[in-house]
C-alpha cells in the first residue's frame, strides 16, 4: 500500500481493498446501474402520468427525474422544467443536466420560476430579503393567476420537482396548476425546513399514483447507523440498515467524532484530514458542511490561504440546508455543538447532512454535542460498562 493510501486508510478510520479508487460514479452511465424499481420508474411509466417517487437518500430519485428530462428530450417534448429548491443545489442539478444531455437552461429554482411567471404575466411583485416571506408572496401572486384563470395547466409541459418534502401547500398546488403532468421526488426525512406541506398533499396531487424506491446505494452502512439513530423514532422514520446496497466489504465505510477545544482549531482539523483525502478521492468532491453560514464563510476564508487552496474546485463548503441534494464521497460536518440552536429541525438537518456522504464522515465540535447526537455516534462503539457508584462523584 502507497503512504498516501496507508495515511488515508488511518483518516478514514478503516483499510481500503485494492482497487478502490474505482469509485462509483453520482449519475448513471448504464443500463445495468439501475434496480428493477428504479427502471420501472423511469420507462414504464406513461409520458401522461403524473406520480410520487418516494425513497430514501441515495436511492436514485434525482437520476430518475433526469432520465425521465432526457427521455422527453429524445422525443422533442422539451418544454419542461426541473424544479429544485436552491440555487445550490441547482449546481448539483447543471451537472446531472450536462452529463445527461439536457438543457441545463431547464432546471430552475422554484423562486426563480415563479418570478419569471410574474414577469411574463406582467403581475408586479416587491421582495423583501426575508426567504419564508418572500417565497409565500411569490408563491401566492402565482396562485392567485391560476384561481383567475389567467394561466393554465398547460403552460408547462411536465414539472419534475426534486426535494418536493420541502414545499408548502401552495406552492405544490401551484406545481399542479401550472401542467398536466406532475413528477414529485421526495422523502420526508430530510424535510428541514420549518414550514412544510400538509400530510399526504403531494399524494393527492398525483391521485395516489407513487413509485417507491426500496434499497438506496449511496451511504455505507456506518453512516446509516448513525442516520437512524439519529431519527430514532421508527414509527415516523423507517430504517435505512435494512436496506443498504452500499459496498460495505469493498470500501468499509467510518463515522469519526473529532472533539476540538474551539471553532479555529476545527477549522485547522477539518483542512488537515482533508489533505490526504483529496489525494485518496483524486476525481470526487468532498463536502465540508456548517450549521451556519458564518461558520462556512469563516472555514472558506482561511481555507484561501491554506495549502490545499489549489484543490479549492473540489471541495464544496456550504451550510447544511444549503448542500441539501448533493453528495459527496466524504463529508465533514463542522460546528456541531450548534446544532441544539438549530430548532425544531435539528435533528433531520444532521441526519440530511451525515447522508450527503457516501464513505467517510467526520463530526466536529467543541464542548458538548446534542444528546441524541452523541447516543447516535455510540451505536458505533461495543456498549459501555455500567459506570461503579464512585464514578457518579
Amino acid at each position: 500500500m502507497s503512504k498516501i493510501l496507508s495515511q488515508c486508510s488511518r483518516v478514514d478510520g478503516c483499510q481500503l481493498k485494492i482497487g478502490a479508487r474505482k469509485m462509483s460514479t453520482t449519475f448513471w452511465i448504464k443500463t445495468d446501474q439501475l434496480d428493477d424499481e428504479q427502471r420501472m420508474a423511469v420507462e414504464n411509466i406513461p409520458e401522461t402520468d403524473s406520480f410520487l417517487l418516494k425513497g430514501p437518500a441515495g436511492s436514485g430519485k434525482t437520476n430518475i427525474l433526469l432520465l425521465r428530462a432526457k427521455w422527453l428530450t429524445l422525443k422533442r417534448q422539451s418544454n419542461f422544467k426541473i424544479i429544485v429548491f436552491t440555487s445550490s443545489l441547482r449546481e448539483f442539478i447543471d451537472q446531472g443536466c450536462m452529463h445527461y444531455g439536457i438543457d441545463p437552461n431547464s432546471t430552475t429554482t422554484q423562486m426563480t420560476f415563479f418570478k419569471s411567471i410574474l414577469q411574463e404575466y406582467s403581475v408586479p411583485y416587491e421582495l423583501s430579503n426575508n426567504f419564508e416571506a418572500d417565497r409565500t408572496l411569490l408563491a401566492g401572486k402565482v396562485m392567485s393567476l391560476i384561481d383567475e384563470k389567467r394561466i393554465s395547466d398547460g403552460y408547462c409541459g411536465t414539472l419534475f420537482v426534486d426535494e418536493a418534502q420541502d414545499y408548502t401547500d401552495t406552492e405544490l398546488l401551484v406545481f399542479r396548476g401550472l401542467t398536466k403532468r406532475l413528477v414529485l421526488a421526495s422523502d420526508s426525512r430530510q424535510s428541514i425546513y420549518k414550514t412544510t406541506h400538509t400530510p399526504e398533499l403531494p399524494e393527492k396531487l398525483v391521485k395516489g399514483k407513487i413509485v417507491s424506491l426500496r434499497y438506496h446505494y449511496r451511504s455505507g452502512l456506518k453512516l446509516c447507523k448513525v442516520a437512524d439513530a439519529i431519527l430514532s423514532d421508527t414509527a415516523a422514520f423507517p430504517r435505512l440498515q435494512g436496506e443498504c446496497r452500499y459496498p460495505e466489504a469493498y470500501i468499509p465505510s467510518s463515522v469519526t467524532p473529532v472533539p476540538c477545544e474551539n471553532f479555529s482549531l476545527q477549522i485547522t482539523a477539518i483542512i488537515d484530514n482533508l489533505t490526504p483525502q483529496l489525494a485518496l478521492y483524486p476525481n470526487e468532491k468532498i463536502g465540508v458542511l456548517f450549521p451556519k453560514r458564518e461558520q462556512a464563510a469563516e472555514f472558506e476564508a482561511l481555507l484561501e490561504t491554506s495549502p490545499i487552496v489549489q484543490a479549492i474546485d473540489r471541495i464544496w463548503v456550504d451550510t447544511l440546508h444549503g448542500a441539501k441534494g448533493w453528495e459527496f464521497r466524504a463529508v465533514h460536518l463542522g460546528g456541531c455543538e450548534s446544532l441544539s440552536r438549530m430548532g425544531a429541525t435539528q435533528k433531520r438537518l444532521i441526519y440530511t447532512g451525515v447522508l450527503r456522504g457516501k464513505t467517510s464522515v467526520h463530526l466536529y465540535y467543541s464542548g458538548r454535542l446534542p444528546g441524541y447526537l452523541d447516543s447516535a455516534m455510540a451505536v458505533l462503539e461495543p456498549p459501555r460498562a455500567n459506570p461503579s457508584f464512585d464514578e457518579l462523584f
